[in-house]
């Protein structure tokens, strides 16, 4: 399981910082950013369990390098020539003994949302993976309740803001939260999240390349039906050292009234065979077979760009209730790759809120007209 979780990485880092964007220019620094940046913040106060843990700031060093988009597809222009890169970062977790610090290494993306002269807007998502160098251990770290592996999910996203004082160098600073968890692969699994403020610095290492501008042909609205089945692997939050199945098939549909944003409205089937083990753990129900089963709708928003999809959703058990957990609402954050015309693939993090509860992997059918 991990080296097929270290393939999709690689998946991922490839879709967003492909190497042909490295060969294809006529330099390999041209549109080349590097930058630095120190980061100051908190562990976001969300379970009693370990808060009081807490004992210091956040203290986080990130360095990243990134390429802007100079109009290869008109997906670029679309999006306002948009950069994609790489991300390591350094972060201590509020408590050196018990947390540990956390390195991680992710891919992303930013998209100005606003440029004026000198002055950009813009914002960051990035994911991959983070190593933490302190996890759960009964004997040794029993107080460590968030982080049950060494290796984790990390997950970025920020608003920044930045100003050129002079041809390719400018200063950047912003708002972050960042999130490490294992996506439920090992337990305990409560993962942390924290929030900064950060300064830096961003250098244009080569040559800023002169934009490319398309014709962009006009848009004409589809609606796209589409089928999902989802596998998973998970642990049942009883501290077990088994991993159980869960499965789920999704239906629905979507309406492309605009090229690069697709709201939509789907059905939820979910099977899950940690429902036992987690009802006898939290609950005083019988469990019955049926208690495996869970049913809902969401609703759902997908950013568009050429063959990939971001997209969050929001759903609502109903019928088939959560026994487990007593959960009305479930969320999911969706990065789909078409693969062709009609078949894609796509990963999910499920969760209820802000505890993960699942990371997904599925394959679907999908047909527009």
């Amino acid at each position: 399981m991990l080296l097929f979780r270290i393939y999709i990485f690689l998946w991922m880092l490839g879709a967003v910082f492909p190497v042909t964007s490295l060969i294809g220019q006529s330099r390999l620094t041209d549109d080349l950013y590097l930058r630095a940046a120190y980061r100051k913040g908190v562990v976001m106060p969300e379970y009693s369990l370990f808060t009081y843990l807490v004992e210091e700031y956040v203290t986080s060093f990130e360095l990243t390098l990134s390429r802007q988009s100079y109009g290869r597809t008109y997906w670029n222009q679309m999006f306002s020539y948009p950069e994609y890169g790489i991300a390591i970062q350094y972060a201590t977790l509020g408590n050196r003994d018990v947390f540990g610090q956390g390195i991680s290494l992710f891919p992303f993306f930013y998209v100005p949302i606003v440029q004026a002269g000198k002055f950009s807007l813009i914002n960051k998502t990035g994911l991959g993976l983070g190593w933490v160098t302190k996890k759960y251990d009964i004997i040794s770290n029993p107080e460590n309740v968030a982080m049950g592996s060494y290796l984790n999910l990390h997950f970025n996203i920020e608003l920044a803001a930045q100003y050129e004082i002079r041809p390719g160098i400018g200063l950047v600073t912003g708002l972050a939260f960042d999130h490490l968890s294992n996506g439920n692969y090992a337990e305990p699994n409560l993962g942390i999240n924290y929030i900064t403020a950060y300064g830096g610095l961003k250098y244009l290492i080569g040559e800023q390349r002169e934009k490319i501008r398309h014709y962009i042909p006009q848009h004409i609205s589809q609606t796209e039906t589409f089928a999902i089945a989802s596998f998973s692997t998970k642990h049942a939050r009883s501290l077990q050292d088994r991993k159980f199945m869960a499965t789920s098939l999704s239906v629905g549909l979507k309406k492309r009234w605009w090229r690069t944003f697709t709201p939509g409205i789907g059905a939820d089937i979910f099977f899950d065979t940690a429902t036992k083990t987690e009802m006898r753990a939290f609950t005083t129900t019988p469990h019955r077979s049926i208690h495996n089963f869970k049913t809902g709708l969401h609703l759902s928003q997908e950013l568009v760009y050429g063959r990939f999809r971001v997209g969050l959703q929001e759903g609502l058990y109903l019928v088939l209730q959560d026994q487990a957990f007593n959960k009305t609402m479930y969320n999911r954050l969706t990065i789909r790759h078409d693969l062709g015309r009609n078949i894609f693939a796509q990963i999910n993090m499920r969760s209820h809120l802000v505890v993960l509860d699942a990371i997904e992997f599925g394959i679907g059918y999908s047909g527009r007209s």
